[in-house]
């Protein structure tokens, strides 16, 4: 039991822990000095040691706003390193509470709304607020803004204003937005595209000494962009800004050798690529090294190796990898993977309607008992129907209400997805129908 007087005397050490701190000479914390002093450490990597510097700043009321707000985004710069997503943005916003118009903050803030880490997707205000990051002149956030406007991402696509922002930064020195601005005339981005002035603006970043302008203008010859186009050319300039250290190079060589398109197939020299690419961050390259080592091409065949790299590719939030990790996983024969398989389905479950689709379809046909709840399987197939009643959702749901025994509800539910097909989905037909006739013997559908 705690004593009453206990309560009072926190307060008062609280206090009096403050008052220490505001006096003269009272040299056992020097917060401006160990914000500092982390910034040091952050940049050596010793990111636990750094948090403990910057600590007693959170809570120094001597520190001017715009101090204690740095000392937030510091200590969630280095949460986001070792990859503590929910606390790097708590840090952030709290960063953002002290000081509004803090750039940093703002542009860290956006890149997890951009790629949902640890705080929900959300493009558009990813977008707003690496435009209130741009205007005050943060470089990184004014090129991020160029790209989603050149892309429609979070925000209409705006081509004039992009090449604004990306001329700045070209005069500036930037080769980056050189290799951007190239992007904005060519094919599939500009409705009118100009190869020439995208040609010439890969040269002049070539010039500065950017091998990812080698990589534009070898895709430009790979696609037929430019008047004398040349396929061995596009793959002597891959090999060649690949070789210089171009990540987009080598993801694109890596695949090329992989599958024999324009080379002959070499599954080892993929991999070498892929590796290349993958210690630079290139997510994509995470989940080419998960199908090497899923497939055993060019390797032995490995699925732990596999799931770590599809793990990697779905913490980067790259297209397809969270499904291949979870087949991976539901593959398993041991239930740790597959209880990690129906925690990376619900949590993909929570707002994603093809997501729910997907896991209550595990939950109905699964094989395994285990892994079947046919309660679940209808609520979730129930709330992907309500968002789309197509005829795959359909079909998920007659599954479900086959599992829980209602058979009635699985034949009327099957024979709604089957009235929805057309003439050209034949195939689909064929096996809605076989899942149809188990139904009307009475079976629940199993994968």
């Amino acid at each position: 039991m705690v004593r009453p007087s206990a309560k009072w005397h926190f307060p008062w050490f609280l206090g009096a822990l403050m008052m220490a701190l505001a006096l003269p000479g009272f040299g056992a914390i020097d917060s401006r000095a160990n914000i500092e002093r982390a910034v040091g450490l952050i940049e050596d990597g010793q990111y636990p040691l750094a948090r403990g510097y910057l600590e007693p700043a959170l809570i120094d009321f001597r520190l001017y706003a715009s101090e204690r707000s740095r000392a937030y985004y510091l200590r969630g710069y280095s949460f986001y390193a070792q990859q503590l997503y929910v606390s790097a943005g708590k840090d952030y916003y709290r960063a953002l509470e002290f000081n509004p118009d803090n750039p940093a903050a703002q542009a860290a803030l956006a890149n997890l709304h951009l790629r949902g880490q640890g705080v929900p997707r959300n493009l558009e205000l990813a977008y707003t607020l690496l435009n209130q990051a741009a205007e005050q002149g943060h470089a990184a956030a004014q090129l991020q803004v160029a790209i989603a406007e050149m892309t429609g991402t979070g925000t209409p696509k705006d081509l004039e204003s992009a090449r604004s922002w990306l001329t700045g930064l070209a005069d500036a020195g930037d080769s980056d937005a050189l290799i951007h601005l190239a992007r904005s005339y060519r094919a599939g981005t500009a409705e009118q595209p100009q190869p020439e002035l995208a040609q010439q603006y890969y040269e002049q970043a070539w010039a500065a000494g950017d091998p990812d302008a080698l990589a534009g203008l070898a895709f430009m010859h790979r696609k037929g962009e430019l008047p004398k186009s040349d396929p061995a050319r596009a793959v002597e300039l891959f090999a060649r800004a690949a070789k210089l250290g171009s990540s987009a190079a080598q993801v694109r060589l890596g695949h090329m050798y992989l599958t024999g398109d324009a080379v002959v197939d070499d599954a080892q020299q993929a991999r070498t690529l892929f590796v290349k690419a993958a210690d630079q961050g290139v997510g994509v390259s995470y989940l080419w090294l998960g199908h090497i080592y899923h497939a055993g091409l060019g390797v032995q065949a490995d699925s732990d190796a596999a799931a770590n790299w599809y793990r990697k590719a779905t913490r980067a939030n790259v297209a397809g990898a969270h499904a291949r990790l979870v087949n991976l996983l539901l593959q398993s024969s041991r239930p740790p993977d597959h209880r990690e398989a129906l925690s990376l389905l619900a949590d993909a479950a929570r707002e994603d309607p093809r997501a729910q689709n997907d896991y209550a379809w595990v939950l109905a046909t699964h094989p395994l008992e285990a892994l079947r709840d046919g309660d679940l399987a209808v609520k979730m197939a129930e709330r992907a129907v309500a968002q789309q009643a197509s005829a795959t959702f359909l079909d998920t749901l007659a599954a479900a209400h086959a599992e829980r025994g209602d058979f009635e509800a699985a034949i009327s539910t099957q024979t709604a997805a089957l009235i929805l097909l057309d003439d050209a989905q034949q195939d689909l037909r064929r096996e809605l129908a076989k899942h149809l006739a188990a139904y009307q013997a009475g079976r629940p559908w199993r994968e």
